[in-house]
């Protein structure tokens, strides 16, 4: 199996990206009681659309759909919604107020600030796999580390901070996450909150179906689904 690389030349117009739970209902014919059991299976399905797409956009898309060999290989996609953590200025209208220091702990006198970051945030302690949270740590003190909704990346893995979640003073902060971590993770293991992609492949050797417009603009539809180990 290869694992391809996303083109960065290409966006979604229209974009389905969500988690899918793997559950198990009994329900009883007689009272209609629900019982639900939680199973392991949880995974990321995407579905994109490209349109319309150029001559040269629609051979790089269909050149990777290729490649990518029906179900056989993957390829590493993020959620174009959320390609930056709810904290990051980047996600905002404005730059958030400051002071922010050098690594030196100088800081500007005049009132303004340069704008750093969270510096490298990671996990503050190792995780259990199908752990609910991750203890974390590197954040800006007192800052938002992450929003609800925002996607974090850790180990190659994709998950989604279910909660908002403010940084203590010495700049640690609990994460509430789903799905429950898919293997362990050891202290100080980096959390990638840029782009965090997941390894997916397409959902059906069909995928490549191309309806062309008149004259010279393609228009596609790709629906993957995460390669779990």
């Amino acid at each position: 199996m290869t694992e391809y690389a996303w083109p960065a030349s290409l966006r979604p117009s229209r974009l389905s990206f969500y988690l899918q739970h793997n559950t198990l209902r009994f329900v009883s014919p007689v009272s209609r009681a629900t019982q639900v059991l939680r199973r392991d299976g949880a995974r990321w399905i995407a579905e994109a659309s490209f349109d319309p797409l150029n001559r040269t956009q629609a051979g790089v898309l269909e050149g990777l759909l290729a490649a990518l060999a029906g179900s056989a290989n993957t390829v590493r996609i993020w959620d174009w919604r959320r390609e930056y953590r709810t904290g990051d200025p980047r996600s905002q209208s404005e730059v958030p107020s400051g002071p922010y220091s050098f690594s030196d702990a100088t800081i500007f006198t005049d009132g303004t600030g340069m704008v750093v970051g969270s510096g490298t945030p990671s996990l503050a302690a190792g995780a259990a796999r199908g752990a609910l949270s991750l203890q974390t740590q590197g954040w800006w003190p007192n800052a938002v580390a992450v929003g609800a909704g925002d996607h974090i990346g850790l180990a190659g893995r994709l998950y989604m901070a279910t909660e908002g979640v403010v940084a203590s003073g010495t700049g640690t902060a609990t994460i509430p996450i789903a799905p429950p971590l898919r293997a362990a993770a050891p202290l100080a293991e980096p959390l990638v909150l840029t782009t965090p992609t997941v390894a997916m492949r397409l959902a059906s050797d069909d995928e490549g179906a191309n309806p062309t417009r008149p004259g010279r603009f393609t228009a596609i539809t790709i629906r993957l689904e995460e390669a779990l180990p």
